[in-house]
């Protein structure tokens, strides 16, 4: 009678120890779930919270850069051209031959600097590249590279090209902008290349120059121009590498989803 007392205790006790542990492993499990859910949602809020700023911040540049497009092609365009036409007259109205030579040269590189100043205005103004598409828009920065800075550009497509959209695209335009500013700043290259490759799934984009180059081991996001193509990498959601060296050159790719928006 004692030892079936007994069985019985023991039974009620291991069932009791039983399920209290499976109760306690079912309150951590709905507790880490709960917590991980929450650490979730924060991280979500953060990462709304940091786009939001990095969009703003775009926004801004963006109205700094139309405001200075504007500026150049309603006012210092237009006083260029009226410097112009005065030396065309003088060229036309002067009876010495070297005021008119002189005159005509002023008035060619006058047009030049008038033409690379609207190249410019164009590739400053977001409505620019929407309005032409990305190719277009890169291959309008790429003509006044190789006329201003005298160095020679080419730009490659493959695959079947398609849109990534106003925004993503603009985001794109001034990645490649700023790179190519970049080089012909610190790299003095003799020649930039552009590759954009079409996937059904990726637009692969390469920037290569045949610049100074510089140590990545010693490379820093704090520079503006570098921080501004991070940043609206980050807001592309893309991948991008730079790869470069002392005395070789520079070459950075970009890999964007085509079907995530920003």
């Amino acid at each position: 009678m004692n030892i079936h007392n007994d069985l019985i205790i023991f039974l009620g006790g291991t069932l009791t120890l039983m399920l209290f542990a499976f109760t306690l492993v079912i309150f951590l499990i709905v507790h880490k779930k709960k917590r991980y859910q929450h650490l979730l949602e924060k991280q979500n809020m953060e990462n709304n919270y940091q786009n939001q700023l990095l969009m703003s911040r775009m926004e801004v540049q963006e109205q700094s850069f139309r405001h200075f497009s504007e500026e150049i092609h309603d006012n210092i365009g237009q006083l260029l051209s009226i410097v112009k036409m005065q030396l065309f007259n003088i060229r036309n109205s002067s009876k010495e031959p070297e005021v008119t030579t002189k005159a005509n040269e002023a008035t060619n590189i006058l047009g030049k600097a008038i033409t690379d100043l609207r190249n410019i205005s164009h590739t400053l103004n977001s409505s620019f590249v929407t309005n032409v598409g990305l190719a277009a828009a890169i291959e309008k920065d790429l003509e006044y590279i190789r006329s201003a800075k005298e160095v020679k550009c080419k730009l490659l497509k493959s695959g079947e090209e398609y849109d990534m959209g106003n925004e993503r695209e603009l985001l794109i335009f001034r990645i490649i902008q700023e790179a190519i500013s970049n080089a012909v700043k610190h790299g003095a290259p003799t020649a930039i290349d552009i590759d954009l490759e079409y996937t059904p799934e990726t637009l692969c984009i390469t920037i290569a120059d045949n610049g100074a180059g510089f140590d990545t081991n010693n490379i820093s996001k704090s520079g503006i121009g570098l921080n501004n193509m991070y940043v609206r990498s980050a807001l592309l959601k893309g991948k991008m590498d730079i790869t470069s060296a002392a005395g070789r050159g520079t070459t950075i790719q970009l890999n964007i989803n085509k079907n995530i928006e920003p």
